[in-house]
């Protein structure tokens, strides 16, 4: 148990960066109308953007991210924050499962002498 404890331990420790949320890829059309994104026939939309979407505070906060570095750690980011997610209950299965033996070593302690009473008809 504490070698598993260990382990993942370790693995939690080596997740870095963590960012939680998602990212969406957008395409979108400009205001001019004469632009190619407002053809008739088989528009050529603007993009990709990457839309990056996580809560804070209750409120959904949203970054737009160019392809690049930024892009590529917010992206590493999610991934690991699933990871940290798995290890998360991982652990607490374990703890769970200790908590639980922990409580089969007891001895009861209470109604020693507990009659069932029958109901009077």
């Amino acid at each position: 148990m504490a070698t598993s404890r260990a382990r993942l331990w370790q693995q939690l420790m080596k997740l870095s960066p963590v960012c939680s949320g998602s990212l969406h890829e957008q395409y979108l059309t400009c205001g001019k109308g004469s632009c190619r994104c407002h053809a008739q026939e088989a528009p050529q939309l603007h993009g990709p953007y990457y839309l990056w979407r996580r809560h804070i505070k209750g409120k959904q906060v949203n970054r737009t991210l160019r392809p690049g570095r930024e892009l590529e750690r917010v992206r590493e980011g999610i991934d690991n924050y699933h990871k940290l997610q798995e290890l998360l209950g991982e652990w607490l299965a374990q703890e769970e499962n200790q908590v639980l033996e922990a409580g089969r070593g007891a001895t009861t302690v209470g109604k020693k002498n507990f009659k069932r009473r029958s109901l009077r008809q």
